[in-house]
């Protein structure tokens, strides 16, 4: 008995590294691949993309150059009523990171947030996005009851803002 305790003593730690517990951050995830590119949504807390001394975040990406795939969390609360636009721009991160593209060949109409060198590409992909496919987010993989006013996304690989 006790020779049988010691080595459930022992096995402990390594057990406990077997389990694997969904945190809130990742309860709600989905993958879409579009184009080529592959994408993981997350839904997260509320306010969990804060950023410093401003405000938070609607959508964030993680990527990196010809990155296959990447992950995009975004806030349901603060992307609730430009849902589309916000992962229209995230996807086109995505896009950018795999397929290599950055900037805009005009800055017009750009915030000055967007007007950031690696946040202008993303941005006018949104917005083509948005004037192709309308208010749905079929053409990113997502179910969506809203039909999409286009047949798929806009490429990436041939877009050029």
């Amino acid at each position: 008995m006790r020779r049988w305790l010691l080595s459930l003593s022992l096995l402990t730690p390594l057990l406990s590294g077997c389990t694997f517990v969904s945190t809130p951050r990742d309860a709600a995830q989905w993958s879409t691949t579009v184009h080529g590119v592959t994408v993981t949504w997350r839904w997260v807390t509320p306010g969990a993309l804060a950023r410093r001394g401003d405000t938070p975040y609607a959508g964030y990406t993680l990527t990196a150059p010809f990155a296959w795939g990447c992950v995009v969390d975004i806030d349901p609360a603060l992307s609730r009523h430009d849902l589309v636009r916000v992962a229209a721009h995230e996807y086109g991160h995505c896009a950018a990171g795999l397929y290599l593209q950055l900037g805009a060949s005009s800055l017009e109409g750009l915030s000055a947030y967007h007007r950031q060198l690696w946040e202008q590409w993303p941005e006018r992909y949104a917005e083509a996005y948005l004037a192709a496919c309308g208010r749905s987010l079929r053409p990113l993989g997502w179910y969506d009851l809203t039909p999409a006013t286009c047949a798929e996304a806009p490429d990436p690989r041939t877009f050029a803002p």
